[in-house]
């Protein structure tokens, strides 16, 4: 687990970073099968969280970072900040842990990601992906578990209100 307090490497998502998108309802506490149901279908080594805001203390995430040797216990929280997963363990973990904090933020995994997730602190987790058939298969995936889908929401960029599509 990496920790890094740099600003912007060209990571904010001013708009959908792939064309394709869902919006689901954060289950607080149903994270784990919640978290592990969007990571199977995806290939994840490595997933770096850029955090957009920290809204309030985000405790979840303290415990998991002084788990893996990371202590933010008294450092103040800064808007930029990364952490970096390196494996695909770690990076349930963290996705958890950062879930079920009061944060705005990208979730960006690598090598040549096929998808992207942004979440934010109203329990909102979207999930971009590179094909509509990779997103139909995370939606029958996430329906199948009975995750609920933010229908007809379009995710407009962070910090924003989103909107309803129109159309469908």
């Amino acid at each position: 687990m990496r920790l890094s307090a740099q600003r912007d490497r060209g990571w904010r998502l001013r708009q959908a970073p792939f064309p394709f998108q869902q919006t689901f309802k954060t289950p607080l506490q149903e994270l784990t099968p919640f978290v592990r149901t969007i990571l199977s279908l995806f290939e994840c080594q490595e997933l770096a969280i850029h955090v957009e805001t920290v809204v309030f203390e985000p405790k979840e995430l303290i415990e998991f970072l002084i788990g893996h040797g990371i202590d933010k216990k008294d450092e103040p929280w800064q808007d930029g900040e990364t952490f970096t997963a390196e494996n695909e363990n770690e990076a349930l973990g963290l996705l958890e842990a950062v879930l079920g904090s009061w944060i705005d933020f990208a979730a960006i995994p690598s090598p040549n990601s096929t998808f992207a997730i942004y979440a934010d602190h109203d329990e909102y987790t979207t999930v971009f992906t590179n094909t509509a058939e990779l997103l139909g298969s995370l939606r029958e995936s996430m329906n199948r578990a009975n995750f609920s889908e933010v229908e007809n929401w379009l995710w407009t960029g962070p910090r924003s209100q989103g909107r309803i599509q129109e159309g469908n």
